[in-house]
């Protein structure tokens, strides 16, 4: 394969694989903002319990239930979405890899072929200056 398609393939793939890497990001800040939500869910859990256990009007009125209930279809909600981001983001880094494996295989490919057709002129240089003594 002569090495200016190799560089065009190379050029291609590079861009293929720019293009893969592009779109794993919001994927991964979509997974962050879930996890920070998660998080911030934890922390109001944290802080309620301590309010409810000092509160009692507010176990009289049963708000004690209507936040836990709150609370937990809260939680599945953002577990669920949490769950269909990492499906989305293993998708996505999939594809990634094999977009690098194409990139890393045709710069491979590239590379070699320079380094032959380098090698190859050095042989015919030697070889004509061997043939003019």
């Amino acid at each position: 394969m002569k090495q200016k398609m190799l560089d065009q393939m190379a050029d291609v793939t590079e861009a293929m694989y720019l293009q893969e890497h592009a779109k794993v990001k919001p994927v991964l800040d979509a997974e962050a903002r879930v996890r920070g939500q998660l998080a911030k869910l934890d922390q109001q859990i944290k802080d309620s319990r301590e309010l409810a256990n000092s509160d009692h009007a507010m176990k009289a009125l049963g708000a004690d239930l209507l936040w836990q209930g709150w609370h937990s279809r809260t939680r599945r909600q953002l577990n669920m979405e949490l769950a269909q981001i990492t499906a989305q983001k293993l998708r996505a880094m999939d594809n990634l890899r094999k977009a690098f494996g194409r990139k890393h295989a045709v710069e491979t490919m590239a590379t070699q072929e320079r380094q032959r057709v380098k090698k190859d002129r050095a042989q015919k240089l030697h070889n004509r200056l061997m043939n003019m003594e």
